[in-house]
């Protein structure tokens, strides 16, 4: 009976002395692992400027420099400087309704009379069963639809600023 214990005793510690060298073998693993990754940090670019010496004034184009990039990312600079310098968005705002019903023949009309008399705002005609609506102007703002909304109301009667999905074009060429 001793000779079985004995033999049991002596695998359970063959059994731990191989968990202790895998957790020593990790740990010296992560150690290195640690120091290797700390030295690659330290490969950094040191920029010394010396004020006393006078400045060059070259063009940095009178030298032959080449930029190789992505060609997507000039459209990203194109659309950066679109939308600095004006451009088209679409976006939330407001429009003014001229007419809300269930006549087709009025709402073309209506429409029709108002591209007659303000050739420059766009006119919109939607049909949601079973009316239809005519909208006018892209407005950012309520108060940019108001001075518009006023002239209407003279024209055609009941009219509203309603909030829409509009165009907004800030381009300076236009």
């Amino acid at each position: 009976m001793q000779k079985k214990s004995l033999k049991i005793s002596k695998s359970a510690g063959l059994v731990n002395f191989i968990y202790m060298l895998k957790r020593l073998c990790y740990i010296l693993m992560t150690v290195v692992l640690v120091l290797v990754a700390g030295t690659s940090v330290n490969a950094q670019i040191v920029v010394e400027e010396n004020i006393d010496q006078p400045v060059a004034t070259a063009n940095p184009w009178d030298k032959n420099i080449a930029i190789h990039a992505d060609p997507r990312l000039a459209i990203l600079v194109d659309r950066h400087r679109g939308q600095m310098s004006g451009g088209i968005r679409h976006m939330r705002g407001y429009r003014v309704q001229i007419y809300y019903g269930i006549d087709r023949n009025v709402a073309f009309s209506r429409k029709a009379d108002f591209m007659r008399r303000y050739p420059s705002i766009k006119a919109y005609m939607t049909y949601t069963q079973p009316q239809y609506r005519v909208k006018v102007g892209d407005f950012a703002t309520r108060e940019d639809a108001g001075d518009l909304y006023r002239e209407m109301i003279s024209i055609y009667g009941a009219c509203m600023i309603v909030p829409d999905y509009v165009t907004i074009n800030t381009l300076k060429n236009d």
